[in-house]
């Protein structure tokens, strides 16, 4: 696929490290081992036997002449044994004998002689050897049964053979040695392969020499220098073009040490897993799922950002593959239609079809890119194989998303959607508890839904914001109005500060509860702001309000100020609903003056000061309150009876 390749200079075949470990495997087959045999442990061994033997023609008062004759045949036993050398074990319970080993070298002073293996003695074959022999010399005559009666073989019989490393080790570094790892040359200018021709392995290892001396000619101080000059120039800029991007249309990326910190990690995990899939020669670069950091990025982000860093991670990563140009072309459109297919992660079978995508874009992808260099159909199947298992393994996206939350403190539209489910443990304890307050956080959380559906932002997070923001009311359900039976009210039998206290504590109280049962800070933040720094108004003016010599602050929410479009809408929908139930007359007048009139005081009162919300926001959020107000509190038709 690429143009005819020349030799730009004369150098070496090298032999694969597999070949090369054959040769030297079947190089070490051959070393055969040297054993040290010590004469003196034999000829002690004899000496002590001959003496013994001595001291029994004298008890027998044997002839001289005879006995010479007999102790003769008798040590001639032992000394063969001693010849052909005494292991204290078998040969086969050594590891220098181990595969297959059939001769050794039994070194006697500076003589070696190879001898088989099977011809040494272990102790107690040299026993049973002593034994047999002695036997058959005991039918010979009786006087010479007689002497062999009254010796113990084994008194006799003891190990004179020793394993010789360091020659051995000798001889093993000559063999090593021995082997070359190369097997001819390539000269200047000669061809190495043209274009079309198939890579025969004898191609192959060919290519991997040249690789291998041009990257040891990298070596020169010089030229590492001038390439890791290469590299910091190349990587600086498309560094400087994510920042660029971030800078000028993701800004509020940088005001978030958590957003920058997970895109870079995410990056850079990407990137050393290539490196390690890199490191294997023919592991198939195409099985590492590259789309997962586009989908996880989506997943948390923005797609505009997931497609930039897709790009830009590509490019790094097409500098280090093989086929480089290929691959960037193949990841670039995969990740970018990924993550335009997904939008939100918010059902297990999203990511299926996610993967499905993936997979037909590689295969359409690779197939034009086959076309345009081959100009001809034929297709590599194997190819399509590894995209297949690609696009499979993006399905552990699901599993990641999970992992990433917890580590970097998001939380996903999955985690949304449990915690939205009425069947959790708080919202369940929040309905059976404090019943009233369960379905006005039910009526807040469908308008602030549709607003921010209208508005623009996370849908699911202010629903989810919205179903726990009055959770601490759980703790004294009794002091809220919507939980009251009709004339109960406890408020009668305490002082107005005393009352507001209550009504403010229900905001901690929250806090609590959702710390302990570990929701996260984000749905926290919706605890905290829903009611900003504003007072306990009728309370406060019960108890003389601004005329009266009264301390404010003991009537105001600590807060702090709603600062996300999902939290400001949730103060407002709060607010609203909350003054909607009150109205006798549910028209769409009265909706639109209560309306007006909640968003009046939080402007007036400061408590969309941090909010980014503009004064079109502001018109649009109020029809959206109107329209769901009336569609809520429609007048029904008068049945008769």
């Amino acid at each position: 696929m690429h143009e005819t390749l020349i030799a730009p200079y004369t150098f070496a075949i090298l032999k694969s490290d597999k070949v090369i470990k054959m040769e030297k495997d079947s190089a070490l087959n051959n070393l055969i081992p040297y054993l040290t045999l010590r004469d003196s442990i034999a000829q002690k061994q004899i000496t002590t036997l001959s003496n013994k033997i001595d001291e029994i023609f004298r008890r027998e008062k044997t002839e001289i002449i005879y006995s010479r004759v007999i102790k003769t045949r008798i040590l001639e036993v032992f000394e063969k044994l001693y010849n052909n050398g005494i292991l204290e074990q078998s040969p086969g319970s050594y590891p220098y004998l181990d595969h297959g080993k059939k001769e050794v070298y039994i070194v006697k002073g500076n003589i070696a002689r190879k001898i088989p293996v099977r011809q040494l003695y272990s102790l107690k074959s040299a026993y049973t050897k002593a034994i047999f022999d002695l036997s058959e010399l005991k039918d010979l005559d009786k006087d010479l049964k007689l002497t062999i009666e009254k010796l113990n073989p084994e008194n006799f019989i003891t190990t004179n053979l020793f394993y010789d490393g360091a020659k051995t080790e000798s001889e093993r570094s000559k063999f090593l040695d021995s082997v070359t790892t190369t097997r001819g040359v390539v000269q200047e200018g000669e061809r190495i392969v043209a274009k079309g021709d198939v890579i025969t392995p004898q191609t192959y290892a060919i290519l991997e020499s040249l690789k291998n001396s041009v990257e040891s000619n990298r070596g020169d101080q010089k030229k590492y220098y001038l390439i890791v000059l290469g590299k910091v120039i190349f990587l600086s800029v498309i560094l400087l073009t994510l920042f660029l991007f971030i800078f000028h249309i993701r800004r509020y990326l940088l005001r978030s040490k958590r957003d920058i910190t997970f895109t870079l990690a995410m990056m850079i995990l990407m990137i050393l897993f290539y490196r390690i899939a890199l490191s294997y020669d023919t592991f198939p670069i195409y099985i590492v799922p590259f789309t997962v950091l586009a989908l996880i990025i989506r997943t948390f982000l923005d797609a505009r950002l997931a497609i930039f860093v897709n790009t830009i991670t590509a490019l790094i990563i097409g500098f280090m593959v093989p086929n480089g140009y290929e691959f960037v072309l193949l990841s670039i459109p995969a990740g970018s239609i990924a993550v335009i297919t997904q939008n939100k992660l918010q059902r297990r079978s999203q990511i299926i079809w996610t993967s499905t995508v993936i997979f037909f874009t590689y295969a359409v992808t690779y197939t034009g890119i086959s076309l345009m260099q081959e100009a001809n159909l034929s297709i590599d199947l194997n190819q399509l194989k590894w995209f297949l298992i690609n696009a499979a393994l993006t399905l552990i996206t699901y599993l990641l998303v999970f992992v990433m939350e917890k580590s970097f403190g998001f939380v996903s539209d999955v985690t949304l959607i449990e915690l939205s489910n009425s069947s959790q443990k708080l919202l369940r304890q929040l309905s059976e508890e404090a019943p009233g307050t369960n379905q006005h956080s039910l009526q807040v959380a469908n308008l602030a839904e549709e607003a921010i559906l209208r508005l623009g932002g996370n849908a699911l997070l202010a629903r989810a914001g919205a179903m726990y923001h009055d959770i601490g009311k759980i703790v004294q359900p009794q002091y809220f109005s919507e939980n009251q039976a009709m004339g109960l009210n406890p408020h009668q039998n305490h002082t107005s500060l005393e009352s507001a206290q209550i009504i403010l504590e229900h905001v901690g109280h929250g806090v609590e509860l959702a710390h302990k049962h570990k929701l996260p800070e984000q749905i926290i933040d919706f605890i905290k702001t829903h009611h900003g720094t504003t007072k306990t108004a009728y309370f406060f003016n019960k108890s003389g309000g601004i005329n009266g010599d009264i301390d404010e602050k003991k009537f105001t929410y600590s807060g702090p100020l709603p600062s996300t479009r999902e939290t400001a809408v949730v103060m407002l929908a709060d607010s609203i609903e909350a003054a909607s139930r009150s109205l006798v007359d549910k028209t769409s007048e009265n909706f639109k003056k209560i309306i007006d009139l909640v968003f009046n005081q939080k402007i007036e009162a400061g408590q969309l000061n941090e909010a980014p919300l503009t004064f079109r926001d502001i018109n649009m959020l109020k029809e959206v309150f109107l329209e769901k107000l009336q569609n809520i509190y429609h007048v029904r038709v008068a049945y008769p009876q």
